[in-house]
């Protein structure tokens, strides 16, 4: 009999020692140290409410037939008998339909397309290949190895190339960020999700953290090794291959034509473009496929001395000489209009970085590595918009793209507030608080250089107000968070996108056959992960259509 026990307070030394574990266990369980297997950790979180903060764990190990339990859990903890048909831990779980069935019932006719090597992209094209059907992969940016020189060249001053660059590529957005696996999906595919990246090169602490994160140099050469595996199952990927028409007989998708004038008769087409592909979209409208206009947020990035943000939230003076590790927070507030203000891609141990996808735009996001081993921690603070708030910009009921032309006049507008050349407006947080502009220089991790103002004048009025509310509501949570060491720049609006593409039940775009919208950028999953567990859902159903 398997036993899983939750919310053990223990140090890591115990937890780590298998022989400190089982003693641990024997006597939460009321056995002795033989009548049990080898332990296992599955999940580990740290609990910061407490002083000092605790890390919390959750086992399972193997009981001998016959054994009597006296169960003496300590307070917080629970034990639970597993049986066959509980979700197994993210470090059992299989790969992504590894045990597919083969090609036997396919039509001929069958022969898919994937646009977009982004998460959802790539593990869409991941379960089809392993479905028996390798599709061909379709990305307008470069593979890594090159993609990663455009974008370092863009960091040192360049303008950024409109196909290849920090949201487009090999890896789509997330290739160059904190690399953050957490979710709250609750599909079993997570766990496969997990596992994959783990045989692609993440560390295997991803499949027991409660918060996990990969970091922007693994991720890297994590992409190349899953663009690898791919190759090996039969996956064609055309790098810069930038699709510009979806081809379409009455209601069906029947292939796509490039820039180049290339026309590629192949069906269906998996369409995961991203949250900032507005082109794509304008494609998509074009082609008749449903279109909505749809909420996201926006606001400024704020960063913070990492060593502040460790005192605040472990509440200890030093908190890394107690081996614990850079800490992160998740703020959350509700404005005087509803809408709701929060902390989002807070980067422990990071930096902010300029991510546009054209010149004369700025916008920003966070990174970090690894090791998290950076001073500062940057995080948004984001404020939820609503496609009424688009209609300056024309009707967002008659046009659903008008949310991308609100998103770009307030890039424009910082574009223009820190003066060109991508240099990042900025603002000391009390000096946004009253509305006044900062004058003396303001130093940030971001590199293009910075130049004090008021932020207020790239942010819609709502928007300036919800986040000067926040920092004050914060900072009574967290003393010190609006204080004169706390800096702002601007502006963070690629959260999500400002567009869904309806699609039914099944994942078919609505009123349209063959064509399976999936991810962030088609307004069905939130990050990572759930934008590759979108992506294998929607080859599930390509093929479960083809099966008739």
């Amino acid at each position: 009999m398997r036993y899983r026990i939750t919310g053990l307070a223990l140090d890591e030394s115990v937890a780590e020692d298998l022989r400190q574990l089982a003693e641990v266990l024997a006597s939460v369980l009321g056995l002795s140290t033989d009548q049990l297997r080898t332990p296992e950790v599955v999940k580990h979180s740290l609990d910061a409410r407490r002083r000092p903060a605790r890390h919390i764990w959750s086992v399972e190990v193997e009981v001998l037939e016959g054994a009597q339990l006296r169960p003496r859990p300590p307070r917080g903890a629970d034990i639970k008998l597993l049986d066959e048909a509980s979700t197994p831990s993210a470090k059992h779980a299989p790969g992504v339909l590894t045990d597919a069935p083969g090609v036997e019932r396919f039509p001929s006719a069958f022969s898919p397309v994937v646009i977009g090597a982004g998460p959802a992209g790539l593990f869409a094209a991941l379960a089809l290949a392993r479905m028996g059907v390798p599709p061909v992969v379709l990305e307008r940016g470069e593979a890594m190895e090159s993609r990663a020189v455009r974008v370092e060249e863009f960091w040192e001053g360049a303008d950024p190339d409109q196909d290849s660059n920090v949201l487009y590529g090999e890896g789509g957005a997330c290739a160059f960020s904190d690399g953050k696996i957490y979710t709250r999906t609750r599909d079993h595919l997570v766990s496969s999700v997990l596992r994959e990246l783990v045989e692609c090169g993440a560390p295997s602490r991803i499949l027991i953290e409660s918060r996990p994160h990969i970091g922007v140099d693994v991720l890297k050469d994590l992409l190349i090794t899953m663009r690898q595996r791919l190759e090996d199952l039969g996956v064609e990927i055309r790098y810069g291959s930038k699709v510009v028409e979806l081809l379409k007989e009455a209601n069906r998708i029947v292939g796509v034509r490039l820039a180049d004038g290339e026309e590629l008769p192949l069906s269906p087409v998996v369409l995961a473009p991203g949250h900032s592909a507005r082109d794509s979209f304008a494609m998509m409208a074009a082609a008749g496929v449903p279109l909505a206009s749809w909420p996201t947020a926006i606001g400024l990035r704020i960063e913070h001395a990492q060593d502040f943000i460790d005192r605040a939230q472990y509440k200890t003076e030093h908190p890394r000489l107690g081996g614990l590790p850079p800490a992160e927070y998740h703020l959350a507030f509700h404005g005087e209009d509803g809408r709701g203000v929060y902390s989002f891609c807070m980067c422990p141990g990071g930096r902010t970085i300029g991510v546009s996808n054209h010149p004369g735009r700025m916008v920003t996001n966070g990174l970090s590595r690894s090791d998290r081993g950076s001073p500062v921690a940057s995080s948004g603070i984001v404020v939820q918009v609503r496609p009424e708030d688009y209609s300056a910009h024309g009707d967002p009921a008659a046009d659903p793209l008008v949310g991308f032309d609100f998103l770009a006049h307030w890039e424009r507008k910082a574009f223009e507030l820190g003066g060109g050349d991508f240099v990042a407006p900025a603002q000391r947080v009390p000096d946004f608080l009253a509305d006044r502009p900062s004058l003396d220089p303001v130093e940030t991790s971001y590199s293009g250089g910075t130049l004090p103002t008021n932020l207020r004048s790239c942010l819609p009025t709502p928007v300036a107000n919800g986040i000067a509310q926040a920092l004050a509501a914060f900072g009574r949570r967290m003393r010190g968070f609006d204080g004169a060491s706390a800096v702002l720049l601007g502006v963070e609006t690629r959260t999500s996108s400002p567009v869904r593409v309806l699609r039914g039940s099944e994942g078919r775009a609505r009123d349209l056959e063959g064509l399976y919208p999936a991810g962030e950028g088609a307004g069905y999953a939130g990050g990572i992960v759930s934008a590759a567990v979108d992506g294998i859902r929607v080859a599930e159903w390509c093929v479960k259509h083809a099966r008739g």
